[in-house]
């Protein structure tokens, strides 16, 4: 479905029929597909799952301008109040986690619980000066200097070499598709936002439980103290035999740890569901 949040219309598919509501926002280059893998380890008697395509992905709109972590935020907490589910599960995907740590760190009474998984507080981070902020300068240097023509197989290749274990044929689809929706304004905006933004010090003011997921082989990350222990209680899962993607290489591991977190941390009631 589409739900119109402001002045931006996100695409929204929903899973599950339980009381508990969980948004779902994806990583860079990417789309709501990339949930796919770990859906079916997730107990949808419990959970109703509204997983986006964020501005300037998959089927959602593209404006001209609008893509700094503030936007994306903002489309976010639109779209709750629209939808009416606060507070929520919020679920994020590396710059979809960024995303959610913005949000639950600003907007407290929106969000029941936090899960992220290998996300970094931006580019621009103190944390990420080291690995972090190299790989995303070499990423935007090799798009810069590549056609148009060819940057579809250029954003594939980038998006591969992240994996510690190759995804599969279902998976290579999805991501061909999501790549060929990403237009050239959204790629330049939302790297200069992966490069500029820093949210760190923001961190020790999330206050609801929250699960940090990595995936132990994770390149892309910077090695050394986790710059998410900032946050107050913060607890971490290690998903072994996976890289950028551990919803992707490892979706059974990643749905127990979700699953006990959650059912550990039951929903807070701030209002009467819908």
């Amino acid at each position: 479905m589409f739900v119109t949040a402001g002045n931006i219309t996100l695409a929204v598919d929903v899973v599950g029929d339980g009381p508990r509501p969980m948004v779902f926002l994806h990583g860079w280059l990417m789309s709501k597909e990339s949930w796919a893998p770990l859906l079916p380890h997730l107990s949808w008697h419990d959970y109703r799952a509204y997983l986006v395509d964020v501005r300037g992905f998959g089927a959602s709109a593209k404006p001209p301008s609008g893509y700094a972590i503030e936007d994306y935020a903002r489309d976010t907490i639109r779209l709750i109040r629209r939808l009416n589910i606060a507070p929520v599960v919020l679920v994020g995907h590396s710059f979809g986690g960024a995303g959610s740590l913005f949000v639950a760190a600003k907007l407290r009474h929106y969000v029941d619980a936090l899960i992220v998984m290998d996300t970094f507080p931006g580019g621009a981070a103190p944390s990420s000066a080291g690995r972090t902020r190299h790989h995303l300068e070499r990423v935007q240097q090799l798009l810069n200097r590549t056609p148009e023509s060819k940057r579809m197989q250029v954003l594939n290749r980038i998006w591969l070499q992240a994996f510690y274990q190759k995804p599969d044929d279902r998976a290579m689809v999805l991501q061909d598709q999501a790549s060929r929706a990403i237009l050239p304004h959204v790629l330049e905006q939302t790297i200069h936002t992966n490069l500029t933004t820093d949210i760190e010090r923001l961190l020790p003011h999330i206050q609801c439980p929250t699960l940090v997921i990595r995936g132990k082989y994770d390149r892309m990350l910077a090695p050394g103290d986790d710059p998410l222990k900032k946050i107050p209680h913060a607890e971490f899962a290690i998903i072994p035999d996976a890289g950028h993607y551990p919803m992707i290489e490892q979706p059974k591991l990643v749905g127990a740890a979700m699953e006990n977190f959650l059912q550990r941390h039951s929903q807070r009631v701030d209002k009467p569901w819908r």
